[in-house]
């Protein structure tokens, strides 16, 4: 080999190794979406087993959705006589079309658009996931940073706050609930920000640009290691059901709803599959009278939890 291949060679060598480093950054991005533990493994039913579809809305990219649920819907394809397939919907609002139309026999819906929809007789809820606590339920919280001055609700006059998606209760409980009940309304801020996910909330308010912000419950217990601070809880609110439709035989709704009521975390197979932290405690039953009960003064809107 002469001096000039020797040279190529050695940039070759040097520019695949700057791409490899910057793929696994990227892939190690906290500020990105969740990736999970490892990749899910197909579970297939017998060949001439009827398939059904279960409704997620695409918050992330497909490839993210797919690894967070398709555990779920492998355990449906174990449990079950089915054979069960994701099917995404680019909103709330059409993955509750998906249901009515009968494209669906199940969606997982956020309590914030199921919540008002209650009454609903087409729409029926099976399951929502347990906190940690083992109830089907779920809080958010006023967070701030590590060196953050904010106290509370009440100091939060003139001050910079972050929030998740605007189609979610979590993006809403600050304005419809919190800052009422302190003698505040969102002109007291200095402004606020939403943001698509919890994960971005939680890493702004934590290096400075935001004096405040408002997460779930999972998210406040996955960063309080690196500094995230809870200064105030909500009230808990029932947590995001999967929800079938009225046309869904009774059957088959009975066996999505057992199959879910299956999983539990002691369970050391369950654990490693179920990527998402929000599934690993396993899912209990739940009924439209919960929700009713829950968002009894709101009315229609399209969201999430």
């Amino acid at each position: 080999m002469n001096r000039t291949s020797s040279i190529l060679a050695a940039l070759f060598a040097a520019l695949l190794l700057t791409t490899s480093a910057l793929v696994l950054a990227r892939l190690s991005d906290i500020s990105s979406a969740p990736r999970p533990d490892r990749p899910s493994i197909t579970v297939r039913p017998p060949a001439d087993a009827p398939t059904l579809r279960i409704g997620v809305v695409s918050r992330f990219a497909p490839n993210v959705i797919f690894a967070v649920y398709q555990p779920l819907i492998d355990h449906l394809n174990r449990q079950g006589g089915h054979h069960y397939e994701l099917k995404l919907s680019g909103s709330y609002l059409e993955a509750v079309e998906d249901l009515k139309a009968e494209r669906v026999a199940a969606s997982f819906l956020g309590a914030w658009i199921y919540g008002p929809m209650a009454s609903d007789p087409d729409l029926i809820p099976l399951v929502a996931p347990l906190n940690t606590e083992g109830v089907p339920a779920f809080r958010v919280a006023l967070v701030t940073g590590p060196e953050g001055a904010v106290t509370g609700i009440a100091d939060l006059r003139g001050r910079r706050v972050a929030l998740p998606s605007p189609q979610s209760w979590s993006g809403n409980w600050l304005q419809t609930a919190a800052l009422p009940a302190h003698g505040l309304s969102a002109a007291d801020l200095d402004s606020l920000h939403h943001f698509d996910h919890h994960q971005t909330v939680a890493r702004e308010v934590m290096r400075g640009a935001f004096d405040a912000g408002v997460v779930k419950q999972t998210v406040c217990e996955k960063y309080r290691d690196q500094g995230l601070r809870v200064l105030e809880w909500s009230d808990p609110i029932p947590g995001p059901p999967l929800v079938a439709s009225a046309a869904t035989p009774a059957e088959v709704r009975r066996e999505i709803r057992d199959a879910m009521l299956s999983i539990r975390p002691e369970t050391i197979q369950t654990r490693a599959k179920l990527w998402s932290q929000e599934f690993r405690n396993g899912f209990a039953a739940v009924d439209a009278a919960q929700y009713r009960r829950a968002f009894a003064a709101d009315v229609d809107r399209e969201g999430t939890p």
